[in-house]
């Protein structure tokens, strides 16, 4: 019996994986340091590793400083990411194609709070779009082809078949002021909030809370808010030493299931969308357009394609 070649069946094996690592953290936390000592773990050497650096310059403060890690942080490429070329996503991305031409085994980005709410980046474009237009409407801005354009793309700088990929996001304390019985003002933490697309969680494998800085004699120390790696778990904290982040490349390396690792992922979004659709019930028509408009009228969210349920995804959350 012939066998058709596009409906048809192969033998799963172990794959190597690239590593999509997301590290959280207020200023000043170590969410740089701890970059680069995966970086350089993931790499082999500094030499494979690219940064590209939108905090002021911090990435060469750590040139020729001791590492926990062992040796000095040396030798690493750095592109400097200023506000006057302007945050895109898309400027992200060729810097990272800048970066896998050069011969790059690792990409950091510190940070991507800037393609969200800084110069060029898409609160701004969304803020220009308002502006210029003669319609001051917020949704229709969201969906103005400049901005979507963009926002589709904030999930791309999270995860590169080509390279390992690490970035950085900025926290805040959200804080939420209210009156209390006896009408004084009081304010109240809600903690601690991602500078991003609340949604862009759903996009890495690996997301990291940073809790303690590393220094020249002490490893940087970090809490797993979601990992699809095995071998970290989800809310423990991690001292990454050099033996930690070694076996997490011969995790990666030895290969993790790439079934596996698209199943995790296409049942985050699954989750995702049936979440936002419970709390938005109003917005279950738009959602059948959507799925309409790309090709899949009637289909069920765990039938669809990963590309097409994110993409699905983010059209549906445009406000």
């Amino acid at each position: 019996m012939s066998q058709n070649p596009v409906f048809s069946f192969h033998k799963a094996e172990r794959k190597q994986c690239k590593a999509s690592i997301l590290i959280e953290g207020l200023t000043g936390s170590g969410k740089s340091g701890l970059a680069l000592v995966l970086g350089k773990a993931l790499a082999g050497d500094y030499k494979k590793v690219f940064a590209i650096d939108t905090e002021n310059g911090s990435l060469p403060l750590f040139s020729g400083l001791n590492s926990s890690s062992g040796g000095k942080f040396e030798d690493f490429q750095i592109g400097n990411f200023t506000p006057d070329i302007g945050y895109k996503p898309s400027h992200y991305l060729a810097f990272r194609d800048e970066a896998v031409k050069a011969g790059a085994t690792v990409v950091i980005m510190d940070s991507i709070s800037h393609a969200w709410q800084y110069k060029g980046g898409i609160l701004d474009i969304l803020n220009d779009v308002k502006t210029t237009s003669r319609n001051n409407n917020e949704y229709a801005a969201w969906g103005d082809p400049r901005v979507a354009k963009e926002k589709g793309l904030l999930f791309e700088l999270l995860r590169d078949n080509r390279v390992h990929c690490i970035t950085t996001v900025r926290v805040k304390e959200k804080m939420e002021i209210g009156t209390n019985e006896q009408g004084k003002t009081t304010v109240q933490s809600l903690g601690e909030q991602q500078i991003m697309q609340a949604d862009i969680k759903y996009e890495p494998d690996l997301v990291l809370h940073m809790i303690t800085a590393g220094t020249p004699t002490t490893p940087p120390v970090a809490k797993v808010v979601k990992s699809r790696y095995a071998m970290f778990v989800k809310g423990e904290t991690y001292h990454f030493t050099p033996e930690l982040c070694e076996q997490l490349r011969k995790y990666l390396e030895d290969g993790t299931s790439p079934e596996e690792i698209e199943a995790a992922q296409h049942k985050e979004y699954e989750d995702a969308v049936k979440g936002y659709l419970t709390e938005n019930a109003n917005k279950k028509t738009l959602w059948k357009l959507i799925l309409t408009e790309l090709g899949y009228k009637d289909a069920k969210v765990k039938d669809l394609p990963l590309s097409t349920l994110k993409q699905a995804y983010i059209k549906l959350t445009v406000d």
